[in-house]
């Protein structure tokens, strides 16, 4: 027969029992057990599923393609652009009162893709190997200072207007910029119209 254990002798053994509980708890970084049976278990950190991890990794492919696709379609844009830019007939024929309206207003005509025709009036170190000065019309005039219009034109590139000089008559497919306006010998300053020239050919001189 099991002799029962004193109750003084029991009651230290259980408060033994527990500060080892609550030394084993700090040391492992666990929770110490509740006394209410009701008490809620401590939260656990979720796993990724296989298929969450599937899944993930479909979108992230997803949006591989799509930044691709997206960067595809802006280089073929770009593309187009350019090529646009080297072809005539991309570019409209203007009217005397279309280009008068250009020459009052040229940031309404922003991106407008006109022929112009013009003799080059200054292309010298003052304007630089990038643009020059020219009067310009929105056909070939029967004289050759009968161009009107003063007008700012930038070269697409450098290269492609480095043959051009001052007193040439030339054909531009231009682009019109919006307006500029630069200082002038008399000390005043001008505004004009500014067009970026793509393409332009040389058809004589005023000289």
């Amino acid at each position: 027969m099991t002799t029962p254990m004193p109750r003084r002798r029991l009651r230290r053994t259980l408060l033994t029992a527990a500060a080892a509980a609550t030394a084993l708890a700090a040391l492992t970084g666990c929770s110490a057990p509740q006394d209410s049976p009701d008490a809620a278990p401590a939260a656990t950190t979720p796993t990724e599923t296989p298929e969450q991890a599937e899944a993930r990794r479909q979108a992230d492919a997803a949006a591989t393609r799509a930044r691709q696709e997206a960067a595809a379609a802006e280089a073929a844009r770009r593309q187009a652009e350019e090529a646009a830019k080297k072809d005539p007939a991309s570019y409209e024929q203007l009217t005397d009162r279309d280009f008068a309206l250009i020459a009052k207003d040229p940031a309404a005509a922003v991106g407008r893709k006109v022929v112009v025709y013009g003799r080059v009036t200054q292309f010298d170190s003052a304007t630089g190997t990038t643009q020059f000065l020219a009067r310009t019309a929105p056909s070939v005039p029967d004289r050759v200072y009968d161009y009107e219009q003063n007008t700012f034109v930038v070269g697409d590139t450098a290269a492609l207007i480095r043959d051009v000089v001052e007193d040439d008559l030339v054909t531009m497919h231009a682009e019109v910029l919006g307006s500029f306006t630069y200082d002038t010998q008399a000390g005043g300053s001008t505004t004009v119209p500014k067009l970026q020239v793509n393409l332009i050919e040389v058809t004589g001189s005023a000289q």
